[in-house]
């Protein structure tokens, strides 16, 4: 096995994949894609062609990987090249059906060749944004390389959550073509990531002991779902269809438009989210408990996405990494099958903004993208725009960024924060308070 540091010396923070790019499903079926021309539709079947049709070569005959990864604000950040080149960030992310290129300061000095137009859809309200089609890419990971992948290419015009460069704090996905694959073991614990031939992890997944429980998997749309269970605040326990996603941030999110016994909360708070294709409007609850085979969590904030939520194939809501990275995972896309073990984060508690600072990474620290109204940050002296620096003297990094945002949902009265306005240094107690009200 092949060990590998990820790059991250051109990271300083982020935020999340639901509210940003883990909807992104593309190259397979005209529903993920829309498409207005024949010529469009024509590259269409190339894109999913030439990948479907696609090899991919080993370093060493061991056929499996190991690979380091850092957390980045709940993101699994890999190292990837492109063609060569060398590694860049990549986020893991199993709600991807396509693999991602994202312009960033790295990947403009990539000699892309740029092909059609393409709208891809993603969550929220508005319009599709346009992306392009790069061919004949080559991607390494640790000790594999696909050849000759067709893969997605997105500007930042058409990422409404990112501003400019210096919020980019990842360079692509790593999404279906590589778990349709390979045998994914991921490692929160030792925070490392495995991929594997099926025929060659066939036999340890066959030989797992107990402490490992087995659940199937829907593969649809190049994206896989699982049942769960949840108990809203309504006393009512509710069979739901969730899409297992490396990529969203959060807990958990539901659609009560697509189940009829999933009523909106009467005690939330308001969050808007941008996702791929716009606003996402929630409303954030506290849920009594979610399960997963034998597996419960109890007490979990829910966002209930009363408009632009998941709801494609079926499906209820997302199952995210503040959840996932609760357990040791195995995906098993050729199998459908996901094996789960809690590992040293199951018994972490799940807790809610009582802040109502929206922050997102920052080349320089954790910028402000968003206040809510009636909440103690509207009531301090931060402003939309300033970037925060450090957090009760721990200075916000790509490292630290996840702290930061469970230090804005803990239970103790006020967090030191210091930030920058402008060409400002300031610092103050910001309070901390419940922000659910009926």
């Amino acid at each position: 096995m092949t060990m590998n540091t990820p790059v991250i010396n051109t990271l300083t923070t982020h935020g999340s994949l639901k509210s940003q790019l883990c909807w992104l499903r593309s190259g397979c079926t005209a529903a993920l894609m829309v498409l207005a021309s024949g010529c469009q539709l024509l590259d269409m079947a190339s894109f999913s062609y030439a990948n479907a049709n696609s090899t991919h070569h080993w370093a060493t005959d061991a056929r499996t990987t190991t690979v380091a990864f850092t957390m980045v604000d709940n993101h699994i950040i890999l190292p990837v090249s492109i063609n060569g080149s060398e590694p860049l960030n990549f986020v893991l992310d199993s709600g991807a059906g396509a693999t991602v290129i994202i312009e960033s300061d790295r990947t403009r000095a990539l000699p892309l060749e740029l092909g059609a137009e393409m709208a891809v859809s993603g969550v929220g309200t508005g319009p599709d944004p346009v992306a392009r089609v790069v061919k004949e890419v080559d991607l390494s990971l640790g000790d594999i390389r696909l050849l000759g992948q067709s893969v997605i290419y997105l500007p930042l015009a058409s990422i409404p959550f990112f501003d400019d460069l210096d919020d980019v704090y990842f360079d692509g996905l790593v999404g279906y073509p590589f778990f349709r694959r390979f045998v994914i073991t991921i490692d929160y614990d030792k925070q490392l990531i495995s991929f594997s031939e099926p025929t060659t992890a066939g036999v340890e997944l066959d030989q797992f002991s107990d402490a490992w429980q087995e659940l199937p998997l829907q593969i649809q749309s190049n994206v896989p779902y699982v049942a769960a269970q949840v108990r809203t605040g309504s006393e009512q326990t509710v069979a739901v269809k969730l899409l297992v996603d490396t990529g969203y941030r959060g807990p958990i999110s539901l659609t009560p438009s697509t189940h009829d016994e999933l009523e909106e909360p009467v005690e939330y708070f308001p969050a808007v989210s941008q996702g791929l294709s716009g606003d996402v409007e929630s409303r954030v609850a506290m849920a009594e408990f979610l399960t997963l085979g034998s597996y419960r969590l109890n007490k979990l904030p829910v966002s209930y996405e009363i408009s632009g939520g998941e709801s494609d194939d079926d499906s209820n809501g997302l199952l995210g990494n503040e959840v996932l990275s609760r357990f040791n995972l195995v995906f098993d896309y050729p199998n459908e099958r996901l094996f789960l073990s809690p590992n040293q984060r199951f018994s972490v508690p799940l807790v809610a903004d009582r802040s109502g600072l929206q922050v997102r990474p920052h080349r320089s620290g954790g910028i402000i993208k968003n206040i809510a109204q009636g909440s103690t940050g509207e009531a301090s002296d931060i402003q939309v725009g300033d970037i925060i620096t450090s957090f009760d003297d721990t200075p916000v990094t790509p490292v630290t960024i996840g702290e930061l945002k469970r230090a804005l949902g803990s239970g103790q009265d006020t967090l030191r924060l210091c930030w920058l306005s402008g060409d400002q240094s300031r610092c103050e107690d910001l309070k901390l308070a419940s922000r659910f009200s009926e």
